[in-house]
């Protein structure tokens, strides 16, 4: 993964490839869109070093949900022509869907957590909707997904921390749940 070269574009723009990182097995798995400049870009990791990241993260301690798995769509910063992010296209998300698939069976997660429309599109499926305020769980084959915000939307004002919190809870009682049916 960290030699792979099939995006010219993204390896133009990337400090460094970014694996997805956290526990094996996992309760819960997180699925952003790609590692963002001046977060995951710089550091190595997924969602750590900048405002997004202490969010999420801020969040997964609150809520206590034992062990997780951070990861993105693609492994590298794409960028526009004048350096912001951008979304990775649809041809940068395939390149790197082995990858995801691969760490997802490595993590075995309860709960796949789809971390913004895009990301929930691409694990769901471009037919499914895509509601964080009335989440519904989606069976895709062997996962389970729930909808979120990605924590950019927080950062950004469009989703209050509180709201965001409330997501959590469910994701919380979900989990919950889950694990009574599995004993």
């Amino acid at each position: 993964m960290r030699e792979c070269a099939r995006c010219p574009a993204l390896v133009r723009s990337r400090s460094c490839v970014v694996p997805g990182d956290g526990a094996a097995p996992a309760a819960v798995a997180f699925v952003g869109l790609a590692p963002g400049r001046l977060g995951g870009d710089r550091t190595g990791l997924p969602f750590t070093g900048d405002r997004s990241g202490q969010i999420l993260r801020r969040m997964i301690d609150r809520a206590a949900l034992g062990p997780v798995f951070i990861t993105n769509l693609v492994r590298c910063n794409p960028r526009d022509a004048g350096g912001r992010n951008r979304d990775p296209s649809a041809r940068e998300i395939a390149n790197c869907r082995g990858h995801l698939d691969a760490e997802l069976a490595l993590a075995r997660p309860r709960i796949v957590v789809c971390l913004g429309r895009l990301a929930w599109h691409e694990m769901a499926g471009r037919a499914a909707p895509f509601d964080p305020r009335r989440p519904r769980p989606l069976r895709v084959g062997a996962m389970r997904l729930f909808p979120m915000y990605h924590p950019a939307y927080v950062v950004r004002g469009a989703c209050t921390e509180r709201a965001y919190a409330r997501g959590f809870a469910r994701l919380r009682r979900l989990l919950g749940a889950i694990a009574l049916t599995a004993d």
